[in-house]
């Protein structure tokens, strides 16, 4: 019965507001409430939900990470599978206080909890679930015991089986997450991240599709040419069908169709990527800039990230030669590729200065690995 009945601050953190709005609404009567013997407010809980479901909700702007709390012993696997092609960030916990801090930073896209049979992670799973900071957040709580499909809870809640083995966890979670994702169209040639549908949304919120030259970008894909001696480079936007060249160096076109980028492969890795040779990988052998008048035949490029960790497109170095990427070549691409993506966090801040308003998240994106 007392779960059914909660504090203000119960109440608060359910809507999503302050203890002083919750306060206010109790003043105004907008949430019924009564007072105990002790002078305490309580107020009943379907209440709350009824005020949740007759309350226009603003939008919950996600970052892309997927944060994990990773059962006993298990968090080092889960640092090496990760989940493949989702094109979230993941990071990875067994601490339970350390993951709320994470999670508390910006509401991330996706969160899994294992060992969700557990009293203490089963409390805690129910209440991100009900938490309004969250409810685009798509929750997974995880138990060892085998799970019915009926046992997925809506769009935004589920439940799935833990198994022994984190790569087939990471598996099985990789497959719901392809059942719910959401169509951006017809099925194209090339491979997309589950998430890009969102992803795509931060590229147009970047407003940098288009724009004019800049010279801050200019400099660092001439770097990029410089210390790798690529006689191609460029900083490159994935869009929906196309990949746009906001900077680049050793190349004439402004912009190509998708399905001839390689900084796509980059996208869905969602980390750098090297192929040493291209005419020796099945993904690109139809490609036609393996062809003659370009003859590409050497890829390298690292992610480039808004503030909020979604991949905008790379930085990359083409070459008409196979070859293989030294160490240091590596480092300074990555490092490039972080300057760019600062630069852009930058941009993103003076945007919101002129408006009288900071964007969220602007210190959340990590830097390449």
């Amino acid at each position: 019965m007392m779960k059914d009945i909660l504090t203000t601050a119960n109440a608060a953190e359910l809507l999503g507001v302050s203890v002083r709005t919750a306060q206010l609404w109790v003043e105004s009567g907008q949430l019924p409430s009564w007072k105990t013997p002790g002078g305490h407010r309580r107020i009943p809980r379907q209440a709350v939900m009824d005020l949740i479901e007759d309350t226009p909700q603003e939008p919950v702007t996600l970052a892309a990470h997927a944060v994990i709390l990773a059962g006993s012993g298990r968090g080092q696997a889960w640092q090496k599978v990760g989940l493949p092609g989702s094109g979230l960030l993941v990071f990875v916990e067994e601490d339970a206080d350390v993951f709320l801090e994470r999670i508390d930073l910006a509401p991330p896209t996706l969160m899994i909890l294992e060992d969700a049979q557990d009293a203490e992670r089963k409390k805690l799973a129910t209440k991100l679930g009900s938490d309004a900071r969250y409810r685009q957040t798509l929750v997974i709580a995880m138990t060892e015991r085998s799970i019915e499909p009926s046992a997925v809870r809506g769009a935004k809640r589920a439940q799935l089986q833990m198994l022994p083995n984190v790569a087939a966890t990471s598996g099985s979670v990789i497959d719901y997450l392809k059942g719910t994702q959401q169509e951006v169209g017809d099925l194209p040639s090339f491979g997309v991240p589950w998430n890009e549908k969102a992803r795509l949304e931060a590229v147009k919120r970047s407003a940098l599709v288009g724009s004019e030259a800049d010279s801050r970008f200019d400099r660092l894909v001439r770097l990029a040419a410089y210390v790798t001696k690529a006689p191609i480079a460029m900083f490159t936007l994935i869009m929906k069908d196309q990949q746009w060249f906001k900077s680049r160096v050793g190349f004439d076109a402004e912009n190509t169709s998708r399905d001839w980028a390689f900084c796509n492969e980059t996208l869905v890795a969602n980390e750098f990527t090297v192929v040493e040779d291209l005419t020796r990988d099945e993904t690109y052998k139809k490609n036609p800039t393996l062809e003659e008048p370009y003859g590409f035949r050497f890829y390298a490029g690292a992610p480039v990230r808004d503030p909020l960790g979604f991949a905008l497109g790379s930085v990359c170095v083409i070459d008409v030669v196979p070859r293989v990427l030294k160490d240091e070549e590596r480092d300074a691409l990555i490092t490039i590729a972080d300057a760019i993506s600062n630069l852009i966090r930058l941009m993103v801040l003076d945007a919101g200065e002129e408006q009288g308003r900071l964007p969220p998240a602007l210190d959340l994106m990590p830097l390449n690995t």
